[in-house]
This record gives structure tokens, C-alpha cells and sequence, in this order.
């Protein structure tokens, strides 16, 4: 999308992923551990802790933003914060009656599961969080109480109107341009930035010779998936749509120069020597209402669920005997 959704309180992303591990009880806890809040009459342990750091470790991990155990323990207070929220949610579930169907928690367990690599990946996630099968099956019994909570006192109440969202389409304008881009194609012979002068030389004369054939009438795409060192090369060389931006910059110099069906000259970059053809070209526009309404509505919604999410869990602390004890 264009624009950038603003991000939500710490609980309400943590909140979305229904399968993160809710606090133990405390009959449950290891007291010699050590004990880092409590929640009403609910001890919450440094083994809650530690493990809810493991799951926001492996989920930065599997979106490819991996972080240091120094790095993580920064957020240390943010995360503990986090499970205190997600306890009284789940207090507050529990005392309101709410019913969670074992189908929904098997659909669940099964959609958790299918994210890994197989039985093995799976069970070596369930070592990493500590748990059994079972366990994680009442965590996940409470995550979907929490958020059928949720969803009942907050976001049943949340109205968002087309007038609404059309405002915040008017009101930004250039949070919908999409700047100039071109598609094209590209055949890359690759040099290390520290070849010998031999090596580039070797280089150079193998994409020329590749230059001259295409020009001679050999087919471009055949030519990228026999000869190109780029990933592309199984799609022919396609490198999609990108604006100036997205590419280094004697690339992009080169490829918005030409016009649809023309080849560059041979382009030198960090990565080696390049032939580019550009088979499309968009100018600058403004996208339409209609193309981006529903995510506009939908960055609206989180932004109003984010609010009220946050004022309902303030008001359980009003009423709620907190007590954090040093990390």
C-alpha cells in the first residue's frame, strides 16, 4: 500500500496473534524463578516472561528481522506489559463466561501447525516455547477468549462511515500517488566489486557477446534464464515494476532512459555488468478512490480498534490490584 499504516499499542498487535502463550496461573508457577508482577490474585512469573520473548523472537525471526538477546531485553518492560494487559483481558473473560467452541480451537491448532515445516518443524517450535500439545491448546483457548471479549465490548461498537474514509482520501493526497515506474527485464553477469582486472574484462566480453546476439535477433528472456547470475533469470530476467528508487542508481538511470521494447547499452553497477530491456513504462498517478477505499477502511478500523482496545484495558486497571516487581 501507498501510504503507512501507524502502528498499534504493543497489546493490540500482540493481540492479533492468537497462538502467543498466555501467563501461567500461579498454582502453576515455579516460585524460585522469580516473580516479575502480579494481576489480581495471579503471580506472573519470569518464565512467562522469558517465553513470551521467545515467541516475539521467533516471530521478528520468521518476518526477517531477526534481534539480539542484548537487542530483545530492551523491550523487556514493553513485553511484561504486554502480559499483565493479556491477564486481565483473560480475568475479565473468565468472569464474564465467555464460551470458546473446542472446533474453533482444533481450526486454530491446525492453522498454527500448517505454519511450520512439517511434524519435525512443529515440534521443535513446541520445544523452543516449552510447551506440550496440550498446553498450547489452552493457550490458545484463552487467546480466542481474550479475543472474543474483544470483539464483544470494543469492536462490535466501532462505526466507520464511506464518508469517512473518503475524507481521509481527500485529506491526503499524497499518501496516494504512485511516483513514475517502468517494468523491465535485465541479464546480469556478475563481477565481485574486488575482481582482478582480468576477471572484469572476462566479464565485460561475455555480455557483450550476449548484447550482439540479442541484437542480431536471439530472444532476450532465452538469453537471461541460459546466462544471467540474477534470481530473475527464471522468469527471463522480469524484474516487475519499480520506481527510480528501488534500484541502485546507475540501474535505474539507465532503465527509466529507455522506452518500452528498447535495450540499454551494457550498464556497470556494484553487482556487475547489466543488460536492461524496458518492456513498460507508468507515468506518476494518483490512484482511485474505489482502488483503495477498503484498505484505507481497514488502516481506520485498526487505528480505532487500537484506541479503544487501550481504553478498555485502562479501565480494568482502575479496578485492579497491580504490582510490578523488579526484571
Amino acid at each position: 500500500m501507498i501510504f503507512l499504516t501507524r502502528s498499534l499499542s504493543v497489546f493490540a498487535v500482540a493481540l492479533a496473534l492468537l497462538f502467543s502463550a498466555l501467563p501461567a496461573t500461579a498454582a502453576e508457577a515455579q516460585p524460585q524463578v522469580g516473580q516479575i508482577a502480579r494481576v489480581n490474585d495471579q503471580m506472573l512469573m519470569r518464565q512467562d516472561l522469558d517465553r513470551e520473548m521467545k515467541l516475539v523472537s521467533l516471530r521478528l525471526a520468521r518476518q526477517g528481522q531477526p534481534v539480539s538477546a542484548a537487542q530483545l531485553k530492551q523491550y523487556e518492560a514493553n513485553i511484561r506489559e504486554t502480559l499483565i494487559n493479556r491477564t486481565l483481558l483473560l480475568q475479565q473473560a473468565r468472569s464474564a463466561g465467555v464460551d470458546v467452541k473446542e472446533s474453533l480451537v482444533t481450526k486454530a491448532l491446525s492453522e498454527f501447525k500448517a505454519a511450520f515445516d512439517g511434524e519435525m518443524g512443529y515440534a521443535r517450535a513446541l520445544a523452543d516455547m516449552g510447551f506440550s500439545e496440550e498446553s498450547l491448546k489452552n493457550q490458545i483457548r484463552d487467546g480466542l477468549a481474550v479475543k472474543a471479549l474483544i470483539d464483544d465490548k470494543v469492536t462490535r461498537h466501532i462505526s466507520l462511515s464511506d464518508r469517512q474514509v473518503r475524507a481521509f482520501y481527500d485529506d491526503n493526497p499524497s499518501l496516494f500517488r504512485r511516483p513514475e515506474q517502468v517494468r523491465a527485464s535485465h541479464i546480469l553477469i556478475k563481477v565481485p566489486e574486488n575482481a582482478d582486472p582480468a576477471k572484469k574484462d572476462e566479464a565485460l566480453a561475455a555480455i557483450q557477446a550476449l548484447k550482439a546476439r540479442i541484437e542480431n535477433g536471439e530472444d532476450f528472456a532465452v538469453l537471461a534464464m541460459e546466462n544471467s547470475d540474477c534470481p530473475s533469470k527464471a522468469k527471463g530476467g522480469d524484474l516487475g515494476f519499480f520506481g527510480r528508487e528501488q534500484m541502485v542508481k546507475p540501474f535505474s538511470d539507465a532503465a527509466f532512459a529507455l522506452q518500452p521494447g528498447q535495450m540499454s547499452d551494457v550498464v556497470e553497477t556494484r553487482f556487475g555488468y547489466h543488460l536492461i530491456r524496458v518492456t513498460e513504462r507508468q507515468e506518476e498517478q494518483t490512484l482511485p478512490f474505489n482502488d483503495v477505499k477498503e484498505a484505507i477502511a481497514s488502516r481506520l478500523r485498526q487505528e480505532q480498534e487500537g484506541k479503544k482496545i487501550d481504553a478498555y484495558i485502562e479501565k480494568l486497571k482502575e479496578h485492579a490490584d497491580i504490582k510490578r516487581f523488579p526484571l
